[in-house]
């Protein structure tokens, strides 16, 4: 099972890649086969250790990818190898990182705490108007957890997009 502490250790190691070659005032270029190899490397000895099945990793720098890759199997028991573009369920992992995010669009003035949730989703349901961004970043919403026609309507879209599937 992987623990808090290997996936904060992959997290700053993709994190400082990124960083390190956003800032460079040089051009970004792509990994070379010895970067590509000491992360082989790396996330080969951590999985080991810490026996986990399988990961993927992205590295990304001024829009460019840098490495996309999957290590080891996402589903043990059918032998399915990770892929780059292998979903997993990350439960609450992600919650901080988004709520980061948030917060440096609203530091932006791009987005404001107290908008309603319907300014970014035009076509939400009508019971969706009184919830503010706030109400998302602190689990005072009201959503429930899991989505469903019942409990929050037919399928919205951003930006008034059709919200029938395509034929």
């Amino acid at each position: 099972m992987i623990n808090l502490k290997t996936c904060s250790l992959l997290a700053v190691l993709s994190l400082l890649l990124v960083v390190s070659a956003s800032v460079s005032a040089s051009p970004v270029s792509d990994l070379t086969p010895e970067q590509v190899a000491s992360i082989d490397r790396f996330v080969a000895a951590e999985m080991a250790r810490e026996r986990i099945p399988g990961l993927a990793i992205g590295i990304y720098s001024r829009g460019k990818i840098l490495l996309a890759k999957g290590y080891g199997l996402s589903n043990i028991e059918l032998n399915v190898p990770v892929k780059p573009e292998t979903v997993f369920q990350s439960g609450s992992v992600g919650k901080q990182f988004v709520s980061a995010a948030i917060m440096m669009l609203v530091e932006e003035g791009k987005i404001g705490l107290d908008d309603s949730i319907a300014k970014y989703f035009p076509n939400a349901p009508k019971s969706w108007q009184t919830i503010k961004v706030k109400n998302l970043l602190s689990h005072t919403s009201g959503l429930a957890e899991y989505e469903s026609d019942e409990r929050t309507g037919p399928p919205i879209t951003c930006n008034n997009e059709s919200s029938s599937p395509s034929e």
